[in-house]
């Protein structure tokens, strides 16, 4: 009996040892590999005389009012809609004219009363009837009548709302038949002959250029379009017609607006997106390399960085940079990169160390 328990604790033992065995032979798990991801890179150049400078902004009428009566009353006729194109001097709307057309003849008539009496007083006067302080009262008496006929009858004419100048009713802010008040505002008339677009310029951009009197003083050969975002391919020749001459408190930007025409054919109207096209000449250009902002990634002490790939290995690493001023949709590098470096400009929050990639074709 105890060889028999011998024998089987050897075969036990024996069993433990090879299942030990058994468990240090399997396999180690693999690990995938990361897949290749598909980014769009830049190659990075010098800033020349070619760079493009993009500024976005919004269109506008140059010439914009929020029409309104000067008197309050009823509106009984507004004979235009949104969309209807107006002269200069058209009627847009008509208040009910009653009350202010008998307070008109009222004062009319104290008019006539105070002129009678002062003809009266001034014979008087002549013939030694009355003294000079008399007539005096009688000639203020007449110049209080005649101002207050004036003003009833400049509210019979703002009883009418006419157009300022020619132009485009935007919308229409009341109803027909509407009680409205003095100074609130019925429609919106937009001039459509002209257009601008009001952009913020840095003041990397800005400060590069010579002092002007005017906009009527900027060169007409500056190459300055609007690019409409509905109409990308079709820049739009334009010109300047204004510009700050303060920075914004806040963003440190100066305020430019651009004037342009919209082009043959097409329907360009107020609050369309785009932006305003510059390319500098050599002598404006800043120095250095530019590369959009959107590829530079701030590390955690705020250091910036790009993701610099490489051909050979088909894969980013982490490349810290030094950064100048924002100009336009870019940035400038003072150091960090060289002509020719490609980095990645999508999806840079979402790559790491050694991360595969492959450029992305549009």
């Amino acid at each position: 009996m105890e060889g028999v328990c011998d024998h089987f604790k050897s075969f036990s033992l024996w069993l433990t040892v090879a299942v030990m065995l058994s468990a240090c032979s399997d396999p180690e798990p693999q690990v995938a590999e990361p897949v290749s991801r598909p980014v769009k890179l830049f190659t990075v150049g010098e800033l020349g005389s070619g760079q493009t400078l993009k500024f976005p902004g919004s269109v506008e009428a140059v010439q914009q009012s929020d029409m309104a009566f000067e008197v309050s009353g009823r509106i009984v006729e507004m004979p235009v809609t949104e969309g209807d194109r107006v002269e200069a001097g058209a009627v847009l709307a008509r208040l009910d004219p009653r009350d202010y057309e008998a307070e008109r003849d009222r004062a009319r008539a104290e008019r006539n009363v105070a002129r009678a009496d002062f003809n009266r007083y001034d014979k008087a006067f002549q013939a030694d009837a009355v003294t000079a302080q008399q007539l005096d009262r009688a000639r203020r008496a007449l110049e209080v009548a005649e101002a207050g006929l004036q003003r009833a009858s400049k509210a019979v004419e703002d009883t009418v709302l006419r157009a300022p100048f020619s132009g485009r009713v935007a919308r229409k802010l009341v109803e027909d038949y509407a009680n409205v008040q003095a100074k609130q505002p019925v429609l919106i008339l937009q001039s459509d002959d002209a257009l601008e677009m009001r952009v913020n310029v840095p003041e990397a951009d800005w400060v590069g250029y010579k002092p002007v009197d005017s906009a009527a003083d900027i060169s007409s050969d500056v190459d300055i379009s609007v690019v409409l975002s509905s109409l990308p391919n079709t820049p739009i020749p334009a010109r300047i017609t204004a510009f700050s001459s303060s920075a914004d408190p806040v963003t440190r930007t100066f305020e430019v607006t651009v004037g342009f025409e919209a082009p043959e054919g097409r329907s360009v109207s107020p609050g369309m997106t785009g932006h305003v096209a510059y390319t500098p000449p050599p002598e404006h250009a800043p120095g250095g390399l530019l590369v959009p902002a959107g590829a530079v990634v701030a590390a955690p002490d705020n250091a910036p960085y790009v993701w610099l790939f490489d051909a050979e290995s088909g894969s980013v690493s982490r490349q810290s940079i030094e950064v100048g001023e924002l100009t336009g949709n870019s940035i400038q590098v003072i150091s960090g990169l060289e002509t020719g470096d490609r980095i990645a400009v999508s999806g840079v929050h979402m790559l790491s160390e050694g991360f595969p990639v492959h450029p992305l074709e549009n």
